[in-house]
């Protein structure tokens, strides 16, 4: 067996075995497929504190906090692949790293504990690359700061009661630490921009806008409170009128008194620094979470047991309220997704409901008691002011409630960040459950007769299906087009389906049991198989060579005391319960278990039957003696001298009696051999223990004595272990393998008595680990111990390490994932997949020639095996060729960064494609012409005329890189919601100001002029509402109106003197003064709203550079990308020395037919294939490099040569 144990590290191996009494006496040479068992951890039931430990990598891991350990799961094949185990308490948080690097080509992840460690782990290898903590403090939240380039790897933890630190992960290095005045829960980054931040407080909301890497922030922030509409005393007569105007209908006076009640509860929404009365507002203490809006800009969630607030952080006033269905259970938590403006609700049952974004609604009065029959679609053009928005969302789909055992709890909830239609729960009994966002059609039974609906849903089918190409369905936006789209298709059914569920161990383990061993009679069918028991009953089966639960058998009604295998495929298990009758018997359960069945027999159950049983074999025996072949753990095979050659079995019986003397008797075959008694040792307590193995009896009593008898030698002697109580003894298996696995009650030992009982390793709890319950081998280097947090460790012999190497592990499936594969294979198959414009054909059949080792080549295959058929005939046949195919390639690596770049390419290369097609308009204006005659538009010309109205417009969550139509459009929708919501005369000022800059000019005369005779802007607004309502007509004045600007505007007065320029068709103007004042985000939103195509460009060109000269550059290059620039964004790739991506995006441009013509372009598309054939030479795709350069003129000559040169060189 030694031999055996000792090449379990390798899958296939051919050993040469000595004589041994199960072989004959001639050595044999087998080759044989042993499992290997590698030291790892498998975990049991999770604790509360694990609560919101979890977290969904963009390269498709899942990663979640179980107790003290880090596990994690391969999502494409639901299996755990990984487990770190280096905390001391209880994990609380975990994190992925945002996206692989050149510096960081591994894996990362970073976990942090209710003690305050925070480890960065290197999940390919198990190993932490090192240990952060500030104090001793639990971490509270952890977030990557996000928005600066090339600083993802930069961690902000927050610790009680108000401390932010700023840690560099690769360094190891802590930036900088700002401590605050007010008491801190969680916070979030803004997506949209980097130097903001908000907080959720004990009682109010704490804003920072001043956030940076270089310098500790100087502000403590700006405070708001949450009032609560529900204690509100004008919320109950806001509703009475409202229910008075659905049903009778009231006088223009009374509805506009209630329409200020009604804007005076919704200004009391969000109040600023001074704290309410406590009658009239809900401590923020009620909130849950809080979370920023990833689809759109400046709006926050705050989630509540009984609702959600959407809250606009542009006008600090609550937008939205999504209330929960009286019958429905509690929210717990809630995701936005960025793809598509949907919210993805937990709730405490378990289930998840999609709540969708309705198109911009009206409601008259409250939306809070308006009837169904008053919601309508919006009209910009028919808003009027007794019109009161909302922005609604509605569900859509919901799960399955999760069937609960007692006590069970959902702990967290994961998106997949890169589909965004895949969700993970993790719930407190260790279970995973995965979720699935699907089309519901496929799930639709047809009746008998089909509606119209159904019948025009199957013909749309059907013609898709004549197509070549499928259409594709794996993320979230493939499913439905974006709000913005004026597309009429309805949005189609969905429904949210369970589709994996990952098991763990069940509950406490009270006892573990390792199958017999591996010997050369077995190994054939050998699976490393162990048992373990529970206080309920059950009975789990573990596979220690993949870490999987094999079976789960409910055997027992009582807590299982004791198992004992038979044989590789069945085990003897017993149990009784805790409580004794007043005689001191109890009910014991007897089961005899096959796992290939499941079936289990009971000898208690039937003792007339066994008794019968047992006098008809007695009878047989004596009328036909025969020999009897068994096995046992610690038994001896000889080998039979009949015909027949049968093996009998000799076994032998050990046991201690209350004085601790031994007794010892063999069976052989049907014979009960007379035993031999042994009386105790001098010193030797009451014996709590007995190992026996080979001729060595090990006991161990309550004083941690260890009583060794050498049967063969006939000499004993006694090791004190200086341990105390011994409570199990375990034999290492293998022939001749000493090594003594020792159980105490304050930790463990291995001890090896041929090396003269020395001590190999120790463990002491709870300082190195969590109390030990049980311990076995599962292999004979390989102890396994049951701990009290439910989890089984495979250790090493050093007891310090539970877990390995991927490549150590063996799985049930390969794992899914390309990201794992080595730095130059992964930006190798990532290149190829994405385009092959140096091959004849495309094709995914690779081999060495690509660039490929033979290792590599094997792993690289076995990850395209798993892609979805569906999807390798799509890359097959993209319809939009080298950029739709080098999204799906980023989408499959997770790359945020890459996604974000072709998305935003792809649809400006199908916009530049039809203006080449069909020609450039000259005004991209409604109505056209200079009227002023002063060489720009005049107000009357901002509206903005959707050109592609076919094609799928850029969803919001891509803010100002989206086409300027649906860029206009959802400014006006939210300036609209933004005066349905006012409340006081700033909120109103704030509102015109919006109105007079888009050009709304005959509603911002209408509020200016709805100022109160008591204001004291009264006559203000009124003058100005003369100037706006006859600027319009008139071009008098001109210069006088530009003078009157510029004076305010130099005297501080900025936004009344971009009003003034903005009236007069001086926009550019306007950009210019604000950009001169530092506002850039104010002018890009002005210039992206309302200028002409020409002067919005120099606007952007301008911001371009101010965010390349900041260190923003890849927000750069996508801001000249959304401009339609592309030989202006291959420049500054080269810059980046991103030239895989540069000579991606020239091919594109080449097939799309939108690349300009010119000598000068001609140079830049040279240089760009140039390096282009560098970077795949560099990657080790020699050939590749070779055929590309060998097309480029006498400069791709000479390169080929070089490239030729060094290839020998390697060689």
């Amino acid at each position: 067996m030694a031999d055996v144990e000792e090449v379990q590290g390798q899958r296939d191996v051919t050993i040469e075995r000595g004589p041994s009494v199960e072989e004959p006496d001639q050595p044999r040479t087998v080759a044989v497929q042993i499992p290997r068992v590698s030291a790892r951890t498998i975990t049991g039931p999770a604790n509360l504190q694990n609560q919101g430990a979890i977290d969904w990598g963009q390269h498709g891991l899942l990663a979640y906090g179980s107790n003290y350990s880090v596990v994690i799961i391969d999502t494409k094949n639901i299996q755990t692949i990984q487990c770190l185990d280096k905390h001391k308490s209880m994990v609380n948080k975990v994190l992925w790293e945002k996206a692989q690097t050149s510096r960081s080509p591994a894996i990362d992840l970073v976990s942090s504990d209710t003690t305050g460690h925070i480890i960065v782990w290197d999940v390919t290898s198990g190993i932490p690359h090192g240990v952060l903590q500030e104090g001793s403090k639990p971490v509270l939240d952890m977030q990557w700061v996000s928005g600066f380039d090339s600083n993802d790897h930069i961690l902000a933890a927050l610790h009680p009661p108000y401390s932010l630190v700023i840690w560099d992960t690769y360094n190891k290095t802590k930036l900088w630490k700002k401590t605050y005045t007010e008491t801190l829960v969680s916070f979030r980054f803004d997506p949209f921009d980097a130097s903001k931040m908000a907080f959720l407080c004990n009682d109010c909301i704490l804003f920072i806008d001043d956030f940076t890497l270089t310098k500790v922030p100087s502000s403590n922030g700006r405070k708001f409170y949450v009032s609560s509409p529900r204690t509100n005393p004008s919320a109950s007569s806001a509703r009475g009128s409202v229910s008075n105007l659905s049903s009778v209908g009231l006088e223009e006076k009374q509805r506009s008194r209630d329409r200020l009640r009604l804007r005076r509860l919704m200004k009391d929404l969000v109040i600023g620094e001074t704290k309410p009365k406590p009658d009239d507002y809900m401590t923020v203490s009620e909130c849950l979470q809080l979370e920023y809006h990833q689809c759109l800009r400046h709006h926050l969630l705050l989630l509540y047991a009984r609702e959600v607030l959407v809250l606009d952080l542009h006008i600090n006033q609550t937008v939205g309220i999504i209330p929960l269905e009286k019958s429905g259970s509690p929210l717990v938590q809630i995701r936005s997704a960025r793809q598509r403006d949907i919210l993805y609700c937990l709730h405490e049952s378990g289930s998840v409901s999609a709540k969708f974004r309705r198109r911009q609604l009206a409601f008259v009065g409250s939306p809070l008691d308006a009837p169904a029959g008053s919601v309508s679609s919006f009209d910009m053009g028919s808003f009027s002011a007794d019109v009161f928005m909302e922005m609604g969302y509605e569900q859509r789909c919901q799960s399955e409630v999760i069937r609960h055992t007692k006590g069970s709890k959902v702990l967290g909830m994961a998106v997949n960040p890169t589909c965004e239609r895949r969700i993970a729960l993790f719930l407190n009994t260790g279970k995973v459950v995965f979720l699935e966002l699907r089309l519901a059609n496929n799930e639709i039974a047809f009746p008998l007769v089909p509606s119209h609906s159904l019948l025009q849903d199957a013909s749309n089918k059907n013609n898709s299906n004549k197509m070549n190409v499928p259409s594709r369905h794996h993320t979230l936006n493939e499913l439905f087009g974006p709000l913005m789209s004026e597309s009429s298709a309805p949005l189609p059914p969905l429904r949210l389906l369970v589709t994996g569920l990952l098991t763990s161990a069940a509950s406490l383990l009270t006892v573990v049991r390792m199958c017999p061993p591996l010997t050369t009679r077995n190994w054939q069918q050998y699976t490393p198989l162990m048992a373990g028991g529970t206080a309920s009953g059950l009975i789990q089966v573990f596979n220690m060579a993949t870490g999987a639960v094999d079976k789960e058998l409910a055997v027992h009604a009582y807590p299982v005391r004791g198992i004992e295998w038979t044989n590789l495929t069945s085990f003897l298990s017993y149990a009784y319960p805790n409580v004794m009758t007043s005689s001191g018997l109890v009910r014991n359960e007897f089961f005899l278990t096959d796992t290939l069945t499941g079936s289990e027999w009971s000898p208690i159950h039937n003792l007339k039957s066994l008794k019968k049983k047992l006098a008809y074999v007695e009878e047989k025996e004596q009328s036909e003696p025969t020999n009897i072949a068994a096995s046992a753990p610690s038994g001896e095979l000889n080998r039979g001298e009949n015909a027949e050659k049968q093996l009998v079995a000799r076994e032998h019986f050990v046991f201690s009696d209350s004085d601790s003397q031994l007794y010892h008797f063999s069976v052989e075959g049907n014979i009960v051999r007379d035993g031999i008694k042994i009386p105790p040792e001098n010193g030797v307590g009451t014996v709590t223990s007995i190992a026996f193995k080979n001729d060595q009896i090990v006991q161990g009593d309550v004083d941690g004595l260890l009583n060794i008898w050498d049967l063969k030698a006939r000499t004993s002697k006694n090791v004190h272990t200086g341990r105390g109580w011994i409570k199990k003894m375990r034999f290492a298996p293998g022939k001749g393998n000493l090594k003594l696995l020792i159980l105490y009650s304050d930790g463990v030992d291995v001890v090896d008595l041929k090396k003269n009982n020395e001590r190999i390793s120790q463990l002491k709890c709870p300082k190195d680990m969590v109390k030990v319950l049980d311990i076995d081998w599962a292999a004979s280097d390989k102890p396994v111990l049951a701990t009290q947090d439910g989890c089984l460790r495979i250790m090493d012999m050093t007891l310090t390490t539970s877990f390995s190497a991927l490549v150590d592990y063996e799985f049930p499936e390969p794992i899914f994932c390309p990201a794992l594969l080595p730095s130059k294979a992964a930006c190798v198959l990532q290149l190829l997949v994405s385009t092959q414009f140096w091959k004849d054909h495309y094709s995914l059949a690779f081999s060495t020639d690509d660039g490929f080792s033979e290792g590599e080549l094997q792993a690289v295959n076995e990850q395209l095996s798993m892609l979805d058929s569906e999807q390798l005939d799509y890359l097959q046949n993209c319809p939009l060729g080298t950029a739709e195919r080098s999204l799906i390639a980023a989408r499959l690596y997770g790359n945020q960064s890459e996604i974000d770049f072709w998305t935003v390419a792809l649809y400006y290369l199908q916009t530049a494609e039809l203006e080449a097609k069909h020609g450039k308009p000259e005004m991209d204006q409604a109505a056209g012409g200079d009227l002023l005659g002063t060489g720009s538009p005049t107000v009357l010309d901002t509206k903005r005329i959707n050109r592609y109205p076919h094609l799928q417009p850029l969803d919001s969550c891509y803010d100002i890189l989206c086409e300027p139509y649906s860029y206009q459009r959802l400014q006006l929708e939210r300036v609209s919601l933004h005066e349905s919501k006012r409340g006081d005369y700033q909120h109103t000022k704030k509102v015109i100001e919006q109105l007079i800059l888009l050009g709304e000019m005959d509603r911002a005369v209408q509020l200016l002029l709805e100022t109160e005779f008591d204001n004291p802007s009264y006559y203000t607004d009124a003058i100005k509402a003369c100037l706006v309502a006859t600027i319009q007509s008139t071009g008098a004045a001109q210069s006088t109106i530009k003078l009157v600007a510029t004076n305010l505007i130099a005297n501080g007065n900025i936004w009344e003197g971009v009003q003034l320029l903005c009236l007069i068709g001086k926009g550019l103007d306007a950009c210019r003064y604000l950009i001169s004042y530092g506002l850039w985000e104010s002018a890009v939103w002005l210039a992206k709203s309302v200028l002409p195509l020409a002067e919005m460009h120099e606007v952007m060109r301008k911001w371009c550079e101010y965010l390349w000269a900041g260190g923003h550059k890849n927000k750069a290059i996508l801001v000249t990308l959304s401009m339609g620039q592309f030989d202006r964004t291959l420049e500054l790739l080269g810059m980046q020395r991103l030239h895989g991506q540069a000579g991606l995006l020239l091919q594109a441009c080449k097939e799309f037919g939108v690349f300009p013509k010119s000598s000068t372009s001609e140079l830049l598309a040279n240089a760009v294939k140039l390096d282009f054939a560098k970077h795949l030479f560099s990657l080790g795709s020699h050939q590749a490099a070779l055929q590309l350069s060998q097309q480029l003129g006498p400069a791709g000559e000479k390169l080929c040569k070089e490239f030729m040169i060094l290839a020998s060189e390697n060689v």
